[in-house]
This record gives C-alpha cells, sequence and structure tokens, in this order.
C-alpha cells in the first residue's frame, strides 16, 4: 500500500501511478504525479488538499508491505520505503485524469478515472529566495 503524508500530517492512500520525475539539476523544476483513485474523495476536497503550498512543502511516501513474504523476510505491514520529498509545492495541474492500463491477464486496454496532482519542485535559487521572504 502507497500512503502519502502531508506536512500538515494528513495521509492518503495513492494509486501506484504515482511518481516522481527529478530534474537532476538545480536550475531545472523536478515533478511530482501523485494519482489517487477517483472516489478517494471529491475533485473540490482533492484540489483543496493538494493546492496548499505550506501542506504541500513537505510530502511523505511510505509504501507498505500488502501481504507475507517468507522469500524475502516480510511480512504484512512492513515498510518497504518511506521518503520524505521537500519543496513540491508549485501545482503544475490538478485533477481528474483518464489513465490507459493494460490488464495483464487478458492484454486488453482498461481505462480509469484518477485524480492527479502534478506538483513541480522549487529550484534551489527559489528556494533561497523563499527562505529570505522574497
Amino acid at each position: 500500500m502507497l500512503k502519502i503524508t502531508l506536512k500538515n500530517g494528513k495521509e492518503y492512500g495513492a494509486l501506484d501511478g504515482t511518481a516522481i520525475y527529478p530534474s537532476s539539476s538545480p536550475n531545472a523544476r523536478s515533478r511530482m504525479e501523485i494519482h489517487m483513485s477517483e472516489d478517494a474523495m471529491t475533485a473540490a476536497e482533492f484540489e483543496a488538499a493538494f493546492m496548499d503550498e505550506a501542506a504541500t512543502e513537505e510530502i511523505r511516501l511510505t509504501r507498505t508491505a500488502d501481504a507475507d513474504d517468507p522469500a524475502k523476510g516480510i511480512k504484512k505491514g512492513d515498510i518497504i520505503y518511506d521518503t520524505l520529498y521537500q519543496h513540491y509545492c508549485l501545482v503544475a495541474s490538478i485533477g481528474k485524469k483518464r489513465v490507459s492500463k493494460t490488464d495483464i491477464a487478458t492484454g486488453q486496454v482498461v481505462e480509469e478515472m484518477h485524480l492527479v496532482a502534478e506538483l513541480e519542485q522549487r529550484t534551489y535559487i527559489e528556494q533561497q529566495l523563499a527562505a529570505l521572504g522574497l
């Protein structure tokens, strides 16, 4: 299970389509794409949660094991990873998005509606200016 925790302490379940796209440059913005199921909350609640710059200043992604895996020594509920991302507070886009996936069992394309927030990280210079209050 993938869980997102914002700086204000609110937690949300996320889908596996959630991804981070690092820029590898201090002068270019990194991006984060958060996917949640359409029925997780209303679009207005989703917008309110991820448009808040103070809340998205720190985003923690935590994945826990969904089932036991004795071969790897993992038990259900064990933390697989827990990563903190900072300064992803600039909203590039937010709303509902149609996502196409391929069903592995049948090979058929399945379309789903997701709530998607695309956030960008402040560049190093923008972070320093914000720290100075500029």
